[in-house]
This record gives C-alpha cells, structure tokens and sequence, in this order.
C-alpha cells in the first residue's frame, strides 16, 4: 500500500509558496513543475504492469517537476547515477538502455534520489519496465535504500501567444522613404538607436506600410539579439483572455517578461471590449514602464481611437506617435521600381506612372498590382507594355469601399464553393461548411477590416472563431496553391484584387 507523506524537512520553496496540487510555483535553479506528495521507496513495491498508479508511485505528479538542487554532503549524483547506468545496461539490454534508460537525468532531492525523464512517454515507459531494475541498482550503488523520484523535465516556459512570423522582405532596407511615412522611419530607427523605453505609437490608413515598419523594427532587434515578439493585437488579447479564463493571469505576463520588445499590429482591432482593454492597459503600462520597448499600430490616431492607445500613451511619459499618410506620387514610384527591381522587371516609366497612379494610394494594392502583372506575362508569355497593363488594371480596379459589405463576401464565397449564402449563415456544424466559412470570414477581414468582435456578430459567431478562421486560412494562402487561387478569385469577384 502506497502512503503519501510530506517530506519531514520542507524545501525553502515550500514554505513560501504552499503547495496546491495542479498550480504552478517557483523553485531553484530555473526548473519548473509542480508538486504531487512523496512516497518512500522502501514501501511496499506496486507490480510494474500495475494500474496507472505505479506511474506516479515516486511522489511527483504526471506533469513537469522541479528538482531541487543537491545538499552537499552526499555522493556527487552524476557519479552515482553512472554506477547505476552500468548495473542497469547490463540487465535489460543495450537497446533499451540507449532508448529508455539513458536520457534520464540525476539529482539529488531532499529525501532522495530525482530522476528526470525528457518527456512523459519516456517517464511512464521507465515507471512500468525500469524503475524496479534502477531502483535495485541505486541500492548496490550505495550500499543503502534511497527513495527515487522519477519526473519530466519542464521544457522553457514558452510564450503564451502564438507570435506571427515578420516578413522576411519587410526590413528597412527594403523600406521607401519619403515625405508621408519619413517622421514614422525616423522616429523608428531613433528607438532602436536610442533604446528608449517610451511606446511608440505607428498610426495610418490601411496599406501604407506601418507593418512593413512593425516588422523592420522585429528585425533590427533580431539582429542584435534581443529577443521580441510581433504579432496583432487581437492575438495577444485572445491568448491574455485565455489566461485570465485559466486562472493564471500573472503567468500570461511573466511569461513575457524574458523579451525585450513587443510589437503589437492593429491595436483599433480590440476597440469595444472595455474590461479586456482595462486589463491590457495595466500590463502594457507595466512593461513599458520596465523600460521595454513597445512598438504600436493602428489605423487611427491614439487620441481619436481605441480608448487603450489613449490612455496608454497618457500614463506613459514620453509616448511617441508617428502618422504615416499616404503616398505621394514620387514616392509611389519609388516602391514601384523597388518592388520592381525585386522581382527582375524593368518597366517603361509611362507604364510604371500608369500602375503607380492607379493603385497608388495603398502600397498593398500598388504590390498586388505588380505581382498579377508579372503573372500575367509569365502564363501568357506576353511583353509587359501599355496593353498588358491595362487589362490587369481593368481586373483589379476596385469597387467602392462603401459598396462592399459582408453579405457581398458571404455571397462570392458561397459562389466559389457552390453552395448558398443561406448555408453559410446556417448554424449546422456540416464538415463541407468548415473551409467555406473560413474562407468568408478571412476575406471579410481581409477586405472590411472591421475588428474581429464585429465581424464575428456578422457571422452569428463569436470573435475568437474569427480569429481562428483568419489564423487557418492566412497560414494555408502561404502553402497551398489551390486555396490562394481560390481566394484571389474571390477577391477579383469583389474588386478588391489581390492584396
């Protein structure tokens, strides 16, 4: 019979941190885990093919542990747990020692022997095949019983966001500057130069190139090895509310804490959710005011819009907010024969003012614009000239903003995926409805803009659908062919062209 008992001399930890079974709390020498009770190995033994017990008949729970360091005054536990690796290898084989045996780490607990698997399936093999052999080698090894522990090793806390990965091609050298987005360049590069902890506010339209900027930003302090997350805002919010839900929001915050900058994109995305922007304004105020950089978008001004960006920027001394209009004309040329030259083209510069002037307002669509071109030329193995161009611009010339609307997306969607828009909307949870409706909800992001808890009463769901829907689809437009077509048909229906 297995009793469970507190160790008779608590570790430091323990007496400052009371132990609750399934919470987590700090310890020595950067391990992480939580605590399950003891169990003396010179109890009675449970059969190693016994219930699920015997995997935790060591004291430590099913999760990561912590092993406390040694105390000093017994044998050094690498060179005891080298006799027993001898013993051991001998008895059950090489095979199964390189496999089972040999990825385990020793430590000396405070009551015995802790023995560390590198994850729960080599942890639970070792409990029900090899404990009983390392146990019986443990003792020749000392010449007495010890008590073992047998646990996982706690990998590095991650973060608990799920970060976007920053363009490659979004750097400052490929950044273009110019009249209407020079104070937002300077204002970046003095941040980085400077290490001014103080937030740094990019504010605009869509598609003018604050997240290029964002992204040049991650890069820079990628190169100087400085550890920084980039990623929307909705996304830190949505890993923050599950946090909170958890129980663990002072884990979400200090989980954080190991990075040096934080780059948020699209902040006007969470307008609305009051008590979520209270929540977020408290730990955005404390990093900042930990002297860490943070580095803000939105399409509106923090004095206008969310209330978060506001508040923020008045609680922090010494907030910096750059406005990036949109292009003027030379500098729409200037990104055109940029992204030009980039892709090998070299365009006449009465065409180059023709695409510039057409999509010249937002640097996204003037992109959008030049990759159909090249791949227009490319499938029907035509000259780019005057022609070519004005038939790619007949296709991508969009629609008024103010035309399209959600049922728009909805109804082209629906079209693509030769279904109905009544369908869609429905509430069946049908598995030929999954990719349709994701679908709908990314292009309706991605077109609309609105935040996700807009769209999500849109579509009769809630936000963190949305999210999830944007998430899939942004990531799958990357790898699979057929789905990107897909979508630049459907973006092409409602004139928004590819972007």
């Amino acid at each position: 019979m297995i009793r469970r008992r507190t160790p008779a001399v608590p570790h430091a930890v323990d007496a400052a941190f009371p132990r609750r079974p399934g919470h987590w709390r700090p310890g020595p020498a950067g391990w992480t885990g939580r605590w399950d009770g003891y169990c003396d190995k010179r109890e009675k033994r449970l059969p190693t093919r016994a219930s699920d017990a015997s995997l935790h008949r060591c004291g430590w729970s099913g999760e990561a542990v912590r092993l406390p360091a040694g105390s000093g005054q017994r044998k050094d536990a690498a060179a005891v747990w080298a006799r027993v690796c001898e013993t051991v290898r001998s008895r059950v084989g090489e095979r199964n020692f390189t496999t089972w045996v040999a990825p385990l780490r020793s430590s000396w607990a405070p009551e015995g022997f802790a023995l560390a698997a590198p994850d729960p399936v080599t942890r639970d093999r070792v409990a029900r095949h090899f404990l009983a052999t390392i146990e019986e080698a443990l003792t020749d090894a000392l010449g007495e019983r010890y008590p073992v522990r047998l646990g996982v090793v706690a990998a590095r806390p991650s973060l608990p966001i799920r970060a976007m990965s920053p363009s490659t091609g979004h750097t400052f050298d490929t950044f273009v500057v110019g009249d209407s987005n020079g104070d937002a360049h300077a204002a970046a590069r003095a941040l980085l130069a400077t290490r001014d902890p103080a937030p740094l506010f990019l504010w605009g339209p869509s598609g003018v190139g604050k997240t290029h900027l964002l992204h040049a930003v991650f890069h820079a302090l990628d190169a100087a090895g400085t550890p920084a997350a980039c990623l929307s805002a909705a996304e830190l919010v949505a890993a923050m509310v599950a946090a909170y839900e958890a129980g663990a929001p002072e884990r979400f915050w200090r989980d954080l804490t190991p990075l040096g900058g934080l780059l948020l994109d699209d902040i006007h995305s969470i307008e609305g959710r009051e008590v979520t922007q209270e929540r977020l304004l408290d730990g955005l105020t404390d990093w900042a005011q930990a002297r860490r950089l943070l580095v803000i978008t939105s399409d509106r001004a923090p004095s206008d819009t969310p209330a978060l960006a506001r508040r923020l920027q008045e609680r922090v001394r010494g907030s910096v907010a750059a406005r990036i209009e949109r292009p003027e004309p030379a500098l729409r040329l200037a990104i055109l024969r940029q992204k030009a030259q980039a892709l090998g083209l070299v365009l006449e510069p009465q065409l180059a003012a023709r695409v510039a002037s057409a999509f010249g307002d937002n640097v996204r669509r003037l992109e959008g614009a030049l990759n159909r071109l090249l791949a227009h030329a490319r499938l029907s193995g035509r000259q780019i000239d005057a022609e070519l161009a004005a038939e790619v611009l007949a296709e991508l010339r969009p629609r008024p903003p103010s035309v399209l609307t959600v049922d728009d997306v909805i109804a082209a969607t629906a079209a693509s995926f030769h279904t109905t828009a009544r369908r869609l909307r429905g509430r069946k949870r049908s598995a030929d409805l999954l990719l349709p409706r994701r679908v709908a909800m990314y292009v309706a992001r991605q077109l609309l803009g609105w935040p996700f808890a807009e769209l999500g009463v849109a579509f009769g769901r809630d936000h963190t659908t949305v999210l999830q829907a944007w998430r899939v689809v942004s990531a799958r437009r990357q790898t699979d062919p057929s789905l990107a077509a897909r979508l630049e048909r459907i973006e092409q229906r409602l004139g928004a062209g590819a972007s």
